[in-house]
């Protein structure tokens, strides 16, 4: 497969453009073409009006479909877009802060630090329980140390 680009040279009333010199090439080439692509038998053995058929049943089609999704591919990235009237973000009405997550000592129940984040968590005398952190979302585990 040869992928390569050229600069087409004028030749009378129509255009040219050179092959690649590792291209199998005889005397006559068949070809089918559309607006902006076309397709070639180098070797002349496939009839022009077959691969004018398979130009507009396969090649136009499939290239068609790549070429829009390659389009919108590079539409979507990155940059600023101008927003659409319809398009708005829906917006919800604040809601006040809670005292979610406060800890408040009790006589059986001790504050405990979180390792990640140094939040206050009340914490049940159960040493095998598990808690989450309600700021960072770490796991906890209580793990009783004795003192000396």
């Amino acid at each position: 497969m040869i992928s390569t680009r050229r600069k087409p040279f004028a030749t009378g009333q129509s255009r040219g453009v050179t092959l690649p010199a590792s291209m199998k090439i005889l005397d006559e080439v068949s070809m089918a073409a559309g607006d902006r692509l076309i397709i070639m038998d180098t070797t002349g053995e496939v009839p022009e009006d077959k691969l004018l058929q398979f130009y507009m049943q396969y090649v136009e089609p499939a290239f068609q479909n790549w070429w829009q999704s390659q389009k919108q591919a590079t539409s979507k990235r990155g940059g600023f877009r101008i927003m659409q009237e319809e398009n708005l973000p829906v917006v919800s009405a604040a809601r006040p802060l809670e005292a979610e997550g406060v800890a408040t000592p009790q006589p059986d129940v001790p504050l405990v630090s979180c390792f990640r984040c140094g939040e206050l968590i009340a914490w049940t005398i159960d040493p095998r329980a598990t808690a989450i952190c309600p700021r960072c979302r770490a796991i906890l585990r209580l793990v009783a140390i004795p003192s000396s």
